[in-house]
């Protein structure tokens, strides 16, 4: 674990429930700008004047209890005092030129009730009670309710470490100038940028070819300093694809091809105390197998706890034919009809090579197993990127 200041809090994993130190609000306080007074005061019949002997302020407290028949001017967040029970917006008084008085109109008066416009000690948080619970990953109100309790610091799960390295004699980085026949390399900063989202600590390998001489040692020393290794490349059928059989020959080979699309060579193994991650060449399906596969599998190991992914039901704006048989994902975005009804239009091009498409999209198009297609107009199920990070 790590004790973090809450500046440095945003997105890490809490490593036990917190409790709430005090109570909140920790006093009877104001909702509104207006009058505190006791509704017994008040005439439903004739208007009612009462003076104003003074004010309390948000952080600066009127001390002595209010008598009866008179009122004490407040504002928002200003603690109710002594004798008052209930108040009134300012916009609901007529007030004297010089303030030294309010009149409160019979119908005004007949429409409020006792503790109208109080937020009431505890009613938001009571001490004791948990106010964040372990394995919640931090967002900004998580913080905000810590640093509401007078909390400087939390104690969070350590950063989960992940090596990052693509495979392929094709790729080159970019700045030099392109050979016949080969490709730049776009799968690491895609998978770098993802995993420091979900709260990684991330080191780039680099490209590394296709030799069993280079990968070998490469894969192991990176196993030895790192919770997780995910690799991009190198867990299709290919002669070249080396990766998969290097994992089984080192460790432990746990799961090889699913039945899905794009994405079906994903493996997924263990060198010693590390997790591998062989993810596929092309960038749509290592992004789809990270988010989907993965991203579950590191926040787990984070320690948090994962949550099914965002899927709202949305009308077709395509039609689409296929095979049943396995779980496939099209890479989709939201356009909102007339009525703002929302409908899922979906890429030119199904191919798992085109990376512009998943600059396109906004989310996945998700079809279960046994679909044969899609016809337009059907209800599909779609699943947003912002849902996925």
């Amino acid at each position: 674990t790590d004790n973090v200041l809450l500046a440095e809090a945003d997105g890490r994993v809490l490593a036990a429930d917190l409790l709430a130190r005090r109570d909140s609000p920790p006093h009877d306080n104001s909702a509104m700008d207006g009058f505190a007074l006791s509704l017994a005061d008040l005439s439903v019949d004739q208007p009612t004047r009462l003076p104003v002997i003074g004010q309390a302020l948000a952080g600066y407290p009127y001390i002595d209890p209010v008598p009866s028949g008179m009122t004490v001017r407040i504002t928002t967040g200003g603690g109710i005092p002594t004798g008052a029970d209930t108040v009134i917006m300012q916009e609901q008084c007529r007030i004297a030129a010089d303030g030294g008085w309010i009149e409160v109109g019979p119908v005004v008066a007949a429409k409020l009730k006792s503790g109208e416009n109080i937020r009431r000690c505890g009613e938001d948080v009571r001490a004791g009670t948990v106010l964040l619970s372990q394995g919640v990953r931090l967002r900004p109100p998580n913080v905000a309710l810590a640093a509401g309790q007078g909390i400087a610091a939390l104690t969070v799960i350590r950063r989960l470490r992940v090596a990052v390295v693509s495979t392929g004699d094709e790729l080159c980085g970019p700045g030099v100038e392109l050979p016949p026949g080969r490709i730049y390399e776009s799968n690491r900063p895609l998978l770098i940028g993802l995993l420091q989202r979900l709260g990684c600590t991330v080191t780039d390998l680099g490209i590394l070819r296709d030799d069993r001489a280079i990968l070998r040692p490469a894969l192991r020393a990176a196993a030895a300093t790192h919770d997780v290794l995910v690799t991009s490349g190198g867990v299709s059928v290919g002669t070249a694809d080396l990766v998969k059989d290097l994992i089984a020959e080192l460790g432990t080979l746990d799961l090889w091809r699913l039945a899905i699309k794009p994405g079906k060579p994903v493996a997924f193994g263990r060198l010693g105390d590390c997790m591998t991650l062989g993810l596929p060449g092309n960038p749509v399906s290592a992004m789809v197998t990270l988010l989907l596969f993965a991203r579950p599998l590191l926040l787990k190991r984070m320690g948090a706890q994962p949550d099914e992914p965002v899927r709202w039901r949305v009308s077709a704006d395509f039609a689409f034919r296929r095979p049943p048989g396995q779980r496939e994902w099209l890479r989709a975005r939201l356009r909102f009809d007339s009525d703002r009804r929302p409908w899922a239009v979906v890429y030119h091009t199904h191919s798992s090579g085109a990376l512009s498409s998943l600059v396109w999209a906004d989310g996945l198009v998700e079809l279960p197993e046994e679909s044969a297609g899609v016809a337009h107009g059907d209800p599909v199920d779609y699943l947003p990127f912002s849902g996925l990070e």
